[in-house]
């Protein structure tokens, strides 16, 4: 049985998921997926929020040797994020990732 996929915009500043873009001024990645597929992304947001990632970019790094332990488990998952927006990304989404600063060796 085939899965419906649907168009979303996942957004990074946020790390939230929606059917609709509803501001200009924020930058969305399109991406064709399951609801299955979402779920999975979404586990992934929670893990990364769930690990005090803040989305606003780091304001006030730390500098204990934890903190980049704390950053590489981020990285992992922000990797994991990133790797799946690009394999359900449109076309137009899979040329942004690709010229992302540093993401051609990881996709």
């Amino acid at each position: 049985m085939m899965m419906d996929k649907y168009l979303y915009y996942v957004t990074m500043e946020t790390g939230k998921i929606h059917r609709e873009p509803f501001d200009d001024q924020v930058k969305y990645y399109e991406v064709l997926a399951t609801n299955e597929e979402i779920r999975e992304l979404e586990v992934l947001f929670d893990e990364l929020n769930g690990s005090e990632y803040s989305f606003d970019g780091f304001k006030a790094p730390l500098n204990e040797k934890s903190t980049q332990e704390h950053r590489d488990k981020q990285q992992l998952i922000l990797d994991k994020i990133f790797v799946s927006i690009y394999e359900l990304g449109t076309e137009m989404t899979k040329e942004e990732i690709k010229t992302m600063n540093g993401l051609n060796q990881r996709v």
